[in-house]
């Protein structure tokens, strides 16, 4: 069967999807698949000036949570974070690839995100290849694409989140999904779509909105091909793969102590709600987070090249997969647009709807206004990387914090941070009896801070407690009571920039 493409426009009755019957996809040259491979290497190698810099405040409460992932009083034993379990699974990998000591720097934690950029311009050169019929063109769009932005600051690097580690598992969805299109019936065609809902839930499993494969399976249907005969059995077979691989998922997170419903908790129920305190009660720094990340994605190139991309394919309209690619491509944007904080990396997930997009506008008569564009990302986003490896790495008012910790505290010590940047528990060697690491759960979960209060007045109750500003209160809290029990039972210490540190007085009771 044939493989939707990007082909000539013909009358609908007579227009080819892909290469004749019996004919096989056109193969990588070698010296193409050469090339492939050296696009890959440079994604990974991308990576290698940043491994040994300082963990940011989402690497480092992920590597302290997959280390204590047992059974416990929380989510994820003691601590509560708003991710799926294969998240923190990856980062148990990269837990056991870093010496206990290393509480700081965990090259490991990079090297993770290397193997993740390397293994999505892979999976971007075979989708080119599915999809190229044998030109050179997409087959160059479209891994130059993803290494372009994988390896660029403004999508994130340095820094491993989420979005990084679920492009692959995205981009091997559609890769096995489009090839499944060619095998309408037969064992053949059902293994790949199982293959396809099995890593379309593993992009799930590792970041919740990374559903791009889900979206881009249910507008399959919109195609002629689409629903051509078996689509119902490779349907039937996508969802098995999907439901086999959630169940693996939830089997292994409820033998560490994670439950079903917590999981549901997490990254469903808390996520609407933490939508409703960002729309009421954000600080003014949301909005102006939100506006770098609109700069940044414009500066980039890659919004730009999205729109062209989009444009190009609408208006060639030769390939069937049109309108599932522009379903995908729109979700990815709503993904962006409705995360909440606008982080940089948040733009990560924008790669797989792009290499798709490119790779289908490629064969496009205005095929030059793509080249251009793509050009520009290239070298925009390289000279972006050149001056980000070149910064000095200076030591931070939270790396001084964690030093004095280290240096002062003892082993059985407890910390609380107020609120948010984990890097400091993690780096302090010491662990927290409040189990939110994070600043939005304790918006969300514990505004009015009685669950601190109770942390702080309990038989746990830690001896330091680090705030940043002079209150513990913040936006979207009421720190009334916390903060005259802070003031009632501990002493100020040190202050590093906006850090305090304060120590529980001697004899202090509940």
């Amino acid at each position: 069967m044939s493989i939707p493409g990007s082909v000539t426009a013909a009358p609908p009755a007579t227009r080819r999807p892909g290469p004749r019957p019996g004919e096989s996809p056109p193969g990588w040259s070698r010296a193409g698949a050469g090339a492939l491979l050296l696009a890959a290497a440079v994604a990974f190698a991308a990576w290698l000036p940043f491994l040994h810099q300082p963990l940011r405040p989402d690497e480092s409460g992920f590597l302290l949570l997959s280390r204590h992932w047992q059974p416990g009083t929380s989510l994820y034993g003691d601590y509560w974070v708003d991710r799926p379990p294969l998240l923190l699974w990856l980062f148990s990998i990269a837990g056991h690839l870093t010496p206990a000591g290393a509480v700081v720097a965990a090259p490991a934690v990079k090297l993770m995100a290397a193997t993740a950029s390397a293994a999505s311009v892979l999976l971007a050169g075979v989708l080119a290849g599915l999809l190229g019929r044998g030109r050179v063109w997409p087959r160059v769009a479209g891994p130059a694409v993803a290494l372009a932005l994988l390896s660029s600051p403004y999508f994130g690097l340095p820094e491993t989140d989420g979005e990084v580690l679920a492009v692959p598992f995205v981009l091997l969805g559609v890769v096995l999904l489009v090839s499944a299109l060619r095998h309408p019936s037969g064992r053949r065609g059902l293994a790949l779509a199982a293959g396809a809902g099995a890593a379309a839930m593993a992009a799930a499993l590792v970041k919740q909105n990374e559903v791009d494969v889900f979206v881009l399976a249910a507008a399959l249907p919109l195609t002629r091909r689409g629903r051509a005969a078996g689509l119902a059995g490779r349907a039937a077979a996508f969802a098995g793969g999907s439901l086999a691989m959630l169940g693996v998922g939830l089997a292994g997170a409820a033998a560490r102590g994670t439950s079903p419903s917590g999981i549901w908790d997490a990254v469903v129920v808390f996520r609407l709600e933490a939508a409703a305190v960002i729309g009421t009660s954000a600080s003014p720094a949301t909005p102006e987070r939100m506006s770098h990340l609109t700069t940044v994605s414009v500066l980039s190139g890659g919004v730009l090249l999205l729109v062209l991309a989009a444009l190009l394919v609408v208006l060639d309209r030769s390939s069937l997969l049109t309108w599932p690619a522009l379903c995908l491509a729109g979700w990815e944007v709503l993904g962006v647009a409705m995360g909440g904080s606008y982080w940089w990396h948040y733009l990560t997930g924008l790669v797989p709807g792009l290499v798709l997009l490119v790779v289908l506008a490629a064969p496009a008569r205005r095929r030059a206004l793509v080249a251009a564009c793509l050009a520009y990302v290239l070298v925009v986003n390289a000279f972006a990387w050149v001056h980000w490896s070149r910064q000095p790495v200076e030591v931070s008012p939270e790396a001084r914090v964690s030093s004095y910790l280290r240096s002062h505290a003892r082993p059985t010590d407890g910390v609380v941070v107020a609120f948010g940047h984990a890097e400091i528990v993690a780096a302090s060697g010491l662990s927290s009896p409040y189990p939110y690491l994070w600043s939005l759960p304790v918006r969300v979960r514990d505004p009015r801070l009685r669950q601190l209060e109770d942390v702080l007045a309990g038989p746990s109750a830690p001896r330091w407690l680090v705030v940043d500003g002079d209150t513990v209160g913040s936006w979207g809290l009421d720190a009334r009571d916390a903060q005259d029990y802070v003031v009632r039972h501990y002493g100020e210490q040190r202050t590093y920039g906006e850090w305090h540190v304060w120590e529980r007085q001697v004899g202090a009771d509940g």
